[in-house]
């Protein structure tokens, strides 16, 4: 938002200083630079094509009960009996 306030001030013949524009809308320069550096996440096909299919099939299904019906268990030493 302040870059393109600036490129449009500079384009009219105007030239204010980055810093200048953060304090007069009062947003640290900081965010000004910043550019998310989080690498977008990746889906790996192994899990996502039977995750997708059984919640195709039973919409009403959980996060656990689609979990627990593949075989996908967080701890593997922790079993059902052992509630």
């Amino acid at each position: 938002m302040i870059e393109t306030i600036r490129q449009g001030l500079q384009a009219e013949g105007v030239i204010v200083p980055i810093t200048k524009l953060c304090r007069w809308f009062d947003v640290p320069r900081r965010t000004v630079y910043y550019k998310p550096v989080k690498a977008a996440p990746k889906v790996d096909p192994k899990f996502s094509v039977p995750i997708k299919s059984l919640i195709e099939e039973a919409p009403s299904f959980g996060y656990r009960t689609v979990a627990y019906l593949l075989g996908f268990r967080r701890h593997p030493g922790f079993s059902s009996t052992q509630l």
